[in-house]
């Protein structure tokens, strides 16, 4: 249907029923992209992300905290962790950057809260998606999690790491790939080994949670090699989670 413009007839309190401002800025018409709801959504390569003026707010939350910031008002945390979280969907590899700006929150004393170096780190990948938004927008596909399609078991150890991989008919195989299950191990070079700390090396800079985090990478980047993995959700499983 059309709505007709306003005429003599209408009373002066009737708004006209379209409003040209909005058509102007692009409402009503059609396009593969468009700024929807503060998003820029894009349904040819089916991905979204920030608009221009929310990537340039992005930058001046983060560059309101320079990395030799020590303290922050609560109030002002509040507000960073909601525009952080509010933005979060189009950045990708951002949900898991949280904890310790959540952690400083929770462990903060009176009116301030600590900045320690590990949320400052968190800062920093922040600061390192933000200049890396226009090579890896988000696929609209990634932003609701769907049955595994792949089902994995991994572990790490002083020697080294291993797992196995269990996919589901639903991902498809890259070519040469073997069939499945997919078992898998590696073993540590005597340079990263030599460093794990134990009670014979004391001093070592390498903990076993550090080669359980590696093991993990390893153990994702084995099925990613194997399987087309895009848009797809995959469960990775191990003794600490």
């Amino acid at each position: 249907s059309i709505f007709r413009p306003n005429d003599e007839r209408d009373p002066k309190s009737r708004s006209e029923p379209v409003s040209l401002k909005k058509l102007d800025k692009g409402d009503a018409s059609w396009s593969t992209r468009q700024t929807i709801l503060g998003w820029d959504i894009d349904t040819i390569s089916k991905t979204i992300t920030l608009p221009p003026h929310r990537r340039q707010r992005l930058a001046e939350v983060l560059d309101s905290i320079p990395p030799h910031q020590k303290r922050i008002g609560v109030t002002k945390w509040h507000k960073v962790l909601g525009e952080l979280r509010s933005m979060s969907i189009a950045l990708p590899g951002s949900r898991g950057l949280f904890s310790y700006l959540q952690k400083a929150l929770q462990l903060h004393k009176g009116k301030r809260v600590s900045l320690k170096k590990e949320v400052h780190q968190a800062l920093k990948d922040f600061r390192w998606i933000l200049n890396n938004l226009s090579e890896r927008p988000t696929r609209i596909a990634e932003l609701v999690p769907l049955l595994p399609s792949a089902l994995g078991h991994h572990d790490a150890s002083g020697a080294g790491a291993g797992g196995v991989w269990f996919p589901a008919q639903g991902i498809q195989p890259r070519k040469g790939s073997e069939a499945p299950p997919i078992l898998w191990r590696y073993q540590w070079p005597q340079k990263i080994a030599s460093q794990l700390i134990t009670d014979k090396n004391p001093h070592g800079t390498i903990s076993i949670s550090d080669l359980e985090l590696a093991g993990g990478l390893l153990h994702l980047d084995v099925l990613c090699q194997q399987y087309d993995t895009r848009e797809r959700t995959i469960l990775s499983k191990t003794d600490n989670l």
